[in-house]
């Protein structure tokens, strides 16, 4: 059992400059509110934004897909779809948009790379929620001019605009290429 200090040895204590007192107890003050605040902060942010955002693809039986964001999950920020063997792919980004009306005429712009390109499209929503996203239609060759550099990805449609980032979409543009060209 741990005997209390005798009140003058508190006071010699406390008369003592900071950094000649006990470190242990502010230590253990500062560390558990430091294991407070990262348990607060962990359990306040959504469970896919604590998991990486990565470019990857899906294949379907009809399509296939270029994605960033969370693999097997529905948190997005932008996609490109193509039906093998066909031209063209469908460009969506999935970042929301303030003013747009759904099934309205929109506008998606894209630039990465040092290249910039707008792609005429519609807004959209989802039955799932309140937010509007732009789809519009696009061609190959626009998507490798945008995504072959390194750097960022930035995504504006009305009222919002967000950067990701491009590490990895090289290798995933590879493999939507040739599932693009019906080559699985």
């Amino acid at each position: 059992m741990r005997r209390p200090f005798h009140p003058l040895a508190l006071r010699a204590i406390a008369s003592r400059p900071l950094a000649l007192r006990p470190l242990a107890p502010r230590l253990r003050r500062a560390g558990r509110a430091a294991a407070g605040v990262a348990l607060l902060m962990a359990l306040t942010l959504p469970a896919a934004a604590q998991e990486k955002m990565t470019w990857h693809t899906q294949d379907g039986s009809d399509n296939a897909a270029l994605v960033f964001g969370v693999p097997e999950s529905e948190e997005v920020m932008v996609f490109f779809l193509c039906k093998p063997g066909a031209e063209g792919v469908t460009v969506q980004s999935m970042i929301g948009s303030k003013g747009l009306e759904r099934e309205s005429a929109a506008r998606l712009v894209l630039s990465g790379s040092g290249v910039k390109k707008t792609f005429a499209g519609k807004a959209i929503g989802h039955d799932e929620n309140t937010h509007v996203d732009v789809e519009a239609p696009a061609r190959m060759a626009d998507v490798k001019a945008l995504l072959k550099g390194s750097g960022l990805l930035t995504i504006e449609v009305k009222g919002a605009r967000q950067q990701v980032a491009l590490t990895g979409a090289k290798a995933a543009l590879a493999q939507f290429e040739t599932a693009c060209k019906g080559e699985r």
